[in-house]
């Protein structure tokens, strides 16, 4: 009997995760925010900010400055 629930529980799980996408539903998935590659962008270029701003390497990888212009 509790096998059976484990197994009626775990196919409900898998089976929530199986929904149809409407085209109409499909602009809210494309926006800029659901990008990932996107906020890998915007990390890195607040790191080159951060480092010009304080004049010294952050320790992640960018090169430091003082000015801006690395």
């Amino acid at each position: 009997m509790v096998r059976l629930m484990l197994r009626l529980m775990l196919l409900a799980v898998w089976l929530s995760g199986c929904v149809h996408v409407a085209p109409y539903e499909r602009e809210d998935l494309s926006r800029p925010g659901m990008d990932i590659e996107r906020e890998s962008s915007e990390t890195s270029f607040e790191a080159h900010v951060y480092d010009s701003r304080e004049g010294a390497t952050g320790g992640a990888g960018s090169t430091g400055g003082g000015c801006g212009c690395n």
